[in-house]
């Protein structure tokens, strides 16, 4: 975790994609930063993800057709006929990504008058709350998309 307690190399709490399409895979991770291998992570977290892909051929399908729903099968795996499309166009992706809490995050060095902003998460990256906070010298409270501030005393309002 960073000096604001946000996770410190992470955007967000959680990772928020469904799979990961690749054309090559690298099996000798090089960052600094890095503890395992990206297999490993996605693995520990759950999510699928396959190489070896043509994603340039993907790519000016999705540029041509649009976004489109699809499946991540691999051979030897689940047959594509029992496997359900996730359709994120009947779930409220706003309500997955952001907090659940209200969190007040204040620069290590606050000024005599500080400036008060209220940031309503509508999958606001862990960066902006950062530079808000330490770039700028603001004291923040994120609040969850569907917080009612109305009755919220700030300074500023970033949506």
């Amino acid at each position: 975790k960073d000096q604001l307690g946000l996770p410190k190399w992470f955007e967000s709490h959680k990772i928020h994609l469904k799979g990961v399409v690749i054309s090559d895979y690298s099996y000798e991770p090089s960052h600094y930063s890095c503890i395992r291998s990206l297999g490993e992570w996605l693995s520990s977290q759950g999510i699928p993800g396959i190489y070896g892909v043509d994603t340039r051929a993907i790519t000016k399908v999705i540029r041509e057709s649009g976004s489109m729903l699809g499946k991540l099968v691999v051979q030897g795996s689940t047959p594509s006929v029992n496997l359900e499309i996730d359709d994120p166009n009947h779930r409220n992706l706003v309500a997955e990504v952001s907090r659940k809490e209200k969190e007040v995050f204040v620069p290590v060095e606050a000024s005599k008058r500080q400036v008060h902003v209220l940031a309503v998460d509508c999958g606001m990256k862990n960066n902006i709350i950062r530079y808000l906070v330490n770039g700028l010298g603001l004291r923040v409270t994120v609040v969850p998309w569907d917080y009612d501030f109305t009755q919220d005393s700030f300074d500023g309002l970033f949506l």
